[in-house]
């Protein structure tokens, strides 16, 4: 699978899919795990990570600090919030 970059400003204006990209549970409560993790070192460190999620646009990745993480949405800096189902793997 080929991903593409896509800087954060441009997440605002895409789309994603309603279903879940993850089928299996295992790697869904992994990337709830990662997330989390993702964010502990987004505040503390201030840790970028690589995020690869699925769009209208395809197959993305974006390499960013994570803010926060809600139930649906993983928030970025400036508003940006990508939907967890969308989330494919964090690195």
């Amino acid at each position: 699978m080929k991903f593409q970059k896509i800087e954060k400003e441009e997440i605002s204006a895409l789309q994603f899919p309603s279903n879940d990209v993850l089928q299996n549970e295992e790697r869904k409560k992994e990337r709830s795990q990662k997330l989390i993790r993702a964010s502990i070192l987004g505040n503390l460190e201030k840790e970028k990570c690589k995020i690869l999620f699925r769009s209208s646009k395809g197959h993305n990745y974006v390499e960013t600090t994570i803010w926060a993480v809600t139930d649906k949405y993983v928030c970025l800096k400036g508003g940006v919030a990508i939907l967890i189902t969308a989330i494919i793997e964090v690195i």
